[in-house]
């Protein structure tokens, strides 16, 4: 996992090339006035745009991916995502769905907490759990957000 800020002039150090290609074209759009729904932005990377009221985290589930890394924008609001940095007991999880790359948990073994506000960016890579869209300080936030997806193969 990676966390990080697009209004810091450092932004990309120490990041793989094509995560830190990803992150400079993001920074030539306006991300406010981004579209909801899914945006191609080569042949193989893609972002979704969507808007939702964060939630309870214990009324989510959280996810892994395997053949796509998460580069999670927020653009307005705050929002916390749990996560952990310990490799997944996947015999909790649900049966990978390998069209949409996920399995789905409950909860979250040695679980963290990370709160972004707009502009920042955490990166998930295949097999770390996390789950987005939780209430910051127990306080339901409108956002607005945007999930690149990047083939871990780019990597």
């Amino acid at each position: 996992m990676f966390i990080g800020d697009l209004t810091k002039q450092d932004y990309k150090l120490g990041l793989p090339a094509v995560i830190g290609e990803a992150l400079d074209y993001l920074q030539t759009l306006n991300l406010e006035e981004l579209t909801l729904g899914r945006h191609d932005i080569t042949e193989q990377i893609y972002m979704n745009v969507m808007e939702f009221d964060t939630s309870a985290a214990d009324s989510k589930k959280a996810e892994i991916h395997r053949q796509y890394l998460d580069i999670q924008v927020l653009i307005s609001g705050k929002e916390a995502i749990q996560c952990s940095p310990v490799y997944p007991d996947l015999s909790l999880y649900t049966e990978y769905n390998e069209q949409d790359d996920y399995q789905l948990t409950p909860d979250i073994e040695a679980k963290s907490e990370i709160v972004l506000r707009p502009k920042m960016f955490a990166i998930f890579l295949p097999y770390e759990p996390h789950k987005p869209g939780c209430l910051v300080e127990q306080q339901a936030h409108h956002i607005k957000k945007l999930v690149v997806k990047v083939p871990v193969n780019l990597l």
